[in-house]
């Protein structure tokens, strides 16, 4: 079973379920509620345990209730969290979620600016077939990929605003959101974002646009990898079961292009279900790894 290394993010989610978003200052009443873990990363590592994957999980997080909820759900789902980061002197990450009958939703999200870190000898210590990291973390995302360079094995950067440059270059494979790469390039075209990205970059680099699927360049041309059409109740951490199951595939050997159509094909199993991470699928049979 490949070992995957996952690092960044873990929050964690009380969601909300309204008829709309809210959009005024009053009460709004909620007819379901669920609490979850959350996070890039923290939710690409259940993605990837659930899909199959070997997956250890480093973060850094308070030694509080919200904390010990986090661990505890990790390790209910067979991810390595001996080696997170549990301080006494910050409070975890946490975020109010709301999500209408659309299965659009809103995020308010909480974040201490202590649990960025820039050295980790557990990390630098172990090999890995694969690196994933939601950047949320600026110097751990470039430790990380920068351990993958030097084992020359794949780095995944889950790009979303704010996206460092840095990262982007180090990075073997980079899966913009449509903000991260719009934000990041200053243009609303994704044909001519995509290629001042690859002007200063050598890696693979690809946009995530929800229920259009994924775009990226093939020699110049703009590539559309769709997704399949679902009755989606619920987008919450979509985004991240495709980068947990693109970072799966690509552990495997498995091509560009079928790693883009699996991870489209597992976030589109997530969309059917309510709970945010807790509707991500497990392995099921596919023809693409």
């Amino acid at each position: 079973m490949n070992s995957i290394l996952v690092v960044g993010l873990a929050t964690l989610d009380l969601i909300y379920y309204l008829e709309k978003l809210p959009n005024k200052g009053i009460k709004y009443v909620s007819k379901k509620q669920i609490m979850s873990t959350g996070g890039n990363a923290s939710n690409a590592s259940i993605a990837i345990s659930r899909l199959g994957g070997a997956v250890t999980f480093v973060s850094k997080i308070g030694n509080d209730f919200f904390g010990n909820y986090i661990l505890t759900e990790l390790k209910s789902e067979n991810i390595n969290t001996d080696h997170m980061i549990v301080k006494n002197d910050i409070n975890t990450s946490n975020s109010c979620v709301t999500i209408d009958n659309e299965g659009e939703r809103q995020i308010i999200n909480f974040r201490s600016k202590k649990i960025d870190f820039k050295d980790n000898q557990f990390i630098k210590a172990n090999n890995f077939n694969a690196y994933l990291t939601d950047g949320r973390l600026e110097n751990a995302t470039i430790l990380i990929l920068k351990e993958a360079k030097r084992h020359n094995k794949p780095g995944i950067l889950d790009a979303e605003n704010p996206v460092s440059k840095k990262a982007v270059k180090i990075a073997s494979h980079v899966a913009f959101s449509l903000q991260g790469l719009e934000s990041f390039t200053n243009t609303s075209s994704i044909k001519k974002s995509l290629k001042i990205v690859k002007n200063f970059s050598n890696n693979f680099c690809c946009v995530t646009d929800g229920k259009n699927g994924v775009f990226f360049l093939d020699n110049n041309e703009l590539v559309q990898v769709k997704p399949p059409r679902i009755n989606a109740i619920d987008t919450l951490a979509a985004g991240d079961v495709w980068h947990g199951a693109f970072t799966l595939a690509i552990s495997l050997g498995t091509s560009l292009l079928n790693a883009c159509k699996f991870a489209n094909l597992a976030a589109s199993k997530k969309c059917e279900n309510l709970g945010g991470i807790k509707g991500c699928p497990y392995k099921f049979k596919n023809e693409f790894i």
